[in-house]
């Protein structure tokens, strides 16, 4: 799984330089990654792929509603690129890649917050985080929501780039979360086989701790149809037929998102202000050539 289009909503392609990973808290009992290496690769073993990082040149600009945006590039889907196992030394050629492409923006998202928050400040301290950097970290449920101060300290001391905490899989309440100063809220239940049911609580939860501080909120998926609460409603013998019935109702209104993702009848996938931002520079840049 190297650069691909991805049926992850809130991106346009992912990009492994690194795969494999280990667990580290509840989020990962369920790990989709290690699900699909196991089943295709043999294994979930961390690996580098330093063959991967000329890939960056086909991340070519996207166009949505008629305007011309760069494409989100969701960095290691398949693994945590602060994984202790990954050297330094290949970290700074992974962001040395990423900065020959400022044309495009790499979200990176990880469970080890504070080897992110060490390798950053030792790059990044003086001329800041690269704004086509979105750096997020996971909380699926209070018991880890301080993983989010340390992403506040890296924004203190490293620059204003675009700071977003993934709500992924949602496993518990989230009503303890402090997202001051956070850019961006996403939002997912789980899915896949032993997928654990997410409650309409804890993503509204989620949603009102967002709109507190001003973040936009991107909620992905309820994860699987019987996790969805408009699933009661829903008339027929098999999953597709239920499904079928609540997307030709009108009741649900994203069929092609894991479970749907309507939520009291709205489907709420909003982008920080950042990306169309970045937009503006990329048409800019564009007309002056």
């Amino acid at each position: 799984m190297t650069v691909l289009s991805t049926q992850i909503s809130c991106a346009d392609s992912t990009w492994n330089p690194a795969t494999g990973c280990t667990k580290v808290s509840a989020g990962c009992d369920h790990c989709y990654a290690e699900a699909i290496a196991r089943r295709f690769f043999g294994g979930f073993d961390l690996t580098l792929h330093p063959e991967r990082l000329a890939q960056v040149t086909r991340f070519k600009p996207v166009e949505r509603d008629g305007r011309r945006y760069p494409r989100l590039v969701f960095v290691n889907s398949m693994s945590d690129l602060w994984h202790r196992d990954i050297p330094d030394a290949f970290l700074d050629r992974v962001f040395d890649t990423i900065a020959g492409r400022p044309d495009a923006i790499f979200q990176i998202l990880t469970k080890r917050p504070q080897r992110m928050l060490a390798y950053a400040l030792a790059r990044w301290r003086d001329a800041g985080v690269p704004a086509n950097v979105w750096l997020g970290v996971s909380v699926e449920d209070n018991r880890v929501r301080r993983r989010i101060d340390d992403l506040r300290r890296l924004k203190a001391a490293a620059g204003d780039f675009t700071a977003y905490v993934n709500c992924e899989p949602l496993i518990g309440p989230v009503d303890g979360m402090d997202l001051t100063g956070i850019d961006w809220v996403l939002i997912g239940g789980e899915s896949g086989p032993g997928a654990r049911p997410v409650e309409a609580r804890w993503v509204r939860q989620a949603i009102a701790g967002a709109r507190a501080v001003g973040a936009p909120v991107w909620f992905k998926q309820w994860g699987r149809w019987q996790h969805n609460p408009l699933w009661p409603q829903a008339q027929g013998r098999t999953v597709r037929a239920r499904r079928d019935d609540l997307v030709g109702r009108g009741l649900e209104r994203m069929p092609q998102e894991h479970g749907g993702a309507t939520l009291d009848g709205a489907v709420i996938q909003e982008f920080p202000a950042s990306y169309h931002a970045a937009a503006d520079r990329l048409t800019g840049q564009a007309a002056a050539a």
